[in-house]
């Protein structure tokens, strides 16, 4: 299933709703977590958007704004997420489990698969966790290389999210009993996670298999469309309505 000369390249319409950061905005706001973890800082322009006590994992920080203002306290960890989890207990650190995480570090699959199962193991059964570059709409973007001749005529250049497209489709098929709304938040998506299960092993334990079985399939063999319509992603209009979006995110619990 990797991409050919003679597959066409299935591009979708822009995501139409609000920008990614806008939406973080908005969950924090709705959520209220106490709680907060990230994978991938970069400049800080999502770790801002946190008044919890916060971690911060990034090899290589670039912060460039006031990432501090509001929070009680914000724990910088200058490494790799799987040497953070190796070394680290982020339940410690922050006094207790995290209620919202947000992924976004290395955009290779396997790296996201092991970044989500690592952070639900410190999570609760009420905790949310934010994917993104999960819907990209061109999948000259989703190539594992990073090389810039890859993107040149994408409909969106500039981005590159990489392959972690699988790893909502892995958990749609391992984690069924995965609570998975996705937004058609620009340029390339974002996805909330809820009824997570920190005592649940089965990504541990698959985790080869669905490597395997992922590794070689490309975002133009799988289908853009056919991902558009597995994920089918709501209006980010929801992120203003707090009681529909607790709804969606929580069926069937009293919040």
């Amino acid at each position: 299933m990797s991409e050919t000369a003679d597959r066409p390249i299935e591009v979708m319409p822009f995501h139409a709703g609000m920008d990614y950061f806008d939406c973080l905005s908005r969950l924090h706001d709705v959520l209220a977590p106490a709680r907060y973890l990230e994978i991938g800082v970069w400049r800080g322009e999502s770790l801002e958007r946190s008044r919890a006590a916060s971690i911060a994992i990034d090899p290589h920080f670039l912060i460039d704004r006031n990432i501090m203002e509001g929070k009680p306290s914000c724990h910088l960890f200058q490494t790799g997420s799987d040497t953070f989890f190796a070394t680290e207990d982020p339940i410690t650190t922050l006094g207790g489990p995290i209620d919202l995480a947000f992924l976004d570090g290395m955009h290779h699959f396997e790296f996201l698969l092991r970044d989500f199962a690592n952070t639900e193991r410190a999570c609760h059964p009420g905790s949310a966790i934010v994917l993104h570059d999960c819907l990209p709409i061109d999948p000259r973007i989703a190539h594992r290389d990073q090389s810039e001749d890859l993107r040149v005529d994408a409909v969106v250049p500039g981005w590159w999210a990489g392959d972690v497209w699988k790893v909502p489709v892995l958990l749609k098929r391992f984690r069924p009993d995965l609570t998975m709304i996705a937004f058609d938040a620009p340029p390339t998506g974002l996805i909330v996670i809820t009824g997570l299960d920190p005592a649940n092993r089965r990504l541990n334990e698959q985790y080869q298999t669905m490597v395997d079985a992922m590794m070689a399939v490309d975002l133009v063999g799988y289908g853009t469309a056919r991902l558009f319509e597995l994920l089918a992603p709501h209006p980010t209009r929801l992120l203003d309505d707090p009681a529909a979006l607790r709804a969606a995110l929580f069926p069937g619990a009293r919040r």
